[in-house]
Parts: C-alpha cells; sequence; structure tokens
C-alpha cells in the first residue's frame, strides 16, 4: 500500500493542529513534518521524500521562488486576488479547497495531487477563473480572433475536464450558450476538437493546468 507523506504549511499552529487531526488515523496518509511558511527553494519539513504539502493560503511569491515541480501542492483558500497564480502553478500537480474541507476530501485531495492530478473545488474554483489582460489590455488569443473574456474562462474549465453540463454551473450559464462558446473558441484557436484546442491553449499560455 502507498503512504503519502505530507507536510503541512500554516502561521498559525493551531490551524496545523486541524489539518493534522483531519489527516492522522488514515492507513495511507503520514504527516511527517510542518512548517511556518512555504519555502520552495528549501527541502521540506520530513525530508527530500515528501509527496505533498498541505499549505493554508498561499503568496504568489512563494511560488516564484521555487524551480522544483515536486512536491505536489494541496491549497487551502481562500487565496489573494492574483491572475498570474493559474499560470505560475502551470506544470505542478495541485488542488485548490476551501479551508473546512472535510479530511476525506483533504485525503482525497492529497491522492490526486501525488497521481499529477489537478483538482479544484467547484465552491472556490471561480477564484482562479480571473481572466489576465495582455499587454494591450486585450483577452489573449492565438494567432487570429482574441478570445472574449468568457470564452477563456470556458476554456479553462474544458481544459481542466469539465464537462459542458458542469461548465454551465459552475457559470451560471445554460448548456446551449456553453456549447456556443466552446463552438466559438474552437474557430478562434482554429483547433478541430476540444482536446486540440486544449493542446493549443496550453501551449500558448491561454490556460494552466
Amino acid at each position: 500500500m502507498k503512504v503519502y507523506r505530507v507536510v503541512l504549511v500554516s502561521p498559525l499552529s493551531g490551524v496545523r493542529g486541524g489539518l493534522r487531526a483531519r489527516l492522522e488515523g488514515e492507513r495511507d496518509c503520514l504527516v511527517v513534518g510542518e512548517a511556518d511558511r512555504l519555502d520552495l527553494r528549501a527541502e521540506p519539513p520530513g525530508g527530500p521524500l515528501v509527496d505533498a504539502v498541505v499549505v493554508d493560503g498561499l503568496r504568489p511569491e512563494e511560488l516564484g521562488a521555487g524551480r522544483e515541480r515536486r512536491p505536489a501542492l494541496v491549497i487551502l483558500g481562500p487565496l489573494p486576488s492574483d491572475a498570474r497564480l493559474p499560470a505560475m502553478l502551470s506544470g505542478r500537480a495541485w488542488a485548490y479547497l476551501p479551508r473546512d474541507v472535510s479530511g476525506s476530501e483533504l485525503l482525497a485531495a492529497v491522492r490526486a495531487v501525488c497521481a499529477g492530478l489537478v483538482v479544484i473545488d467547484p465552491r472556490v474554483g471561480a477564484r482562479l477563473l480571473v481572466t489576465p489582460a495582455s499587454s494591450d489590455g486585450a483577452p489573449g488569443g492565438i494567432g487570429g480572433e482574441e478570445l472574449t473574456a468568457r470564452e477563456r474562462q470556458v476554456l479553462q474549465l474544458v481544459a481542466l475536464g469539465f464537462a459542458n453540463k458542469e461548465i454551465a454551473a459552475q457559470l451560471a450559464i445554460s448548456d446551449h450558450t456553453v456549447k456556443f462558446h466552446v463552438a466559438a473558441i474552437l474557430g478562434k484557436l482554429g483547433a478541430a476538437s476540444r482536446t486540440e484546442a486544449i493542446h493549443l491553449s496550453v501551449r500558448s499560455g491561454l490556460v494552466a493546468l
């Protein structure tokens, strides 16, 4: 049985204690260290074999300092509003969950990120759908007609694996509207399928996985 080695990060010892209490008792999860801040330049407490870091809140500058893509991150929100964050997490396995997440949900996220997946709780996922402007102030595109802010939101959710009905619920729009946006996205990106659109948008930096 795989045992996931986890480090807990929070400036508050009480928060770290609460996180430890939620994870302890699970046979496949072992809390091997704690820290009051995240430093991706240094070896995490618990040694080089740490699988995941559960961090209470996250400042973008903490991500910018790290070069390695391990360990995976489980981030507990809310996060400061910063449109750079999804791009800075690109290439890393990560999860974004509310602070009141249950022990079973937290452990499921640890397992998922350790498998290389991205996990976003729908209750907080909209915080990561801020649409950054390009250098000229317009929404980004790939060499052709620019995507609108809404199209970029839909594209981000498509890239994260959401089905049309899930996207509709997330953005409070109809299934028909989602289909319309997806068709427009494919046309503007010159993509023949959702998979090709994801590939093109990831390569160009339009979305972060």
